[in-house]
């Protein structure tokens, strides 16, 4: 019986930490592919948008992915 309470504590951190590097791959999947400004226009403003410090810093990585970017 002690057994099957010292698994479950380690199952939850497995799927927890599954579920963590999905929400991570996601995020970079969007960094990545899609963001265009609009992550750091949370801090910058417009500004973001005209100087897309994301997209240049991401741009040979799109490329290399097959995203088009221009």
């Amino acid at each position: 019986m002690m057994m099957a309470h010292a698994s479950a504590p380690a199952a939850v951190r497995q799927g927890t930490a599954r579920i963590l590097v999905a929400l991570l791959g996601l995020f970079s999947l969007y960094v990545v592919a899609l963001d265009q400004g609009a992550m750091l226009s949370v801090v910058q403003g417009n500004l973001a948008y005209t100087q897309n410090f994301v997209h240049e810093a991401v741009h040979d990585a799109r490329h290399a992915a097959g995203f088009p970017c221009h």
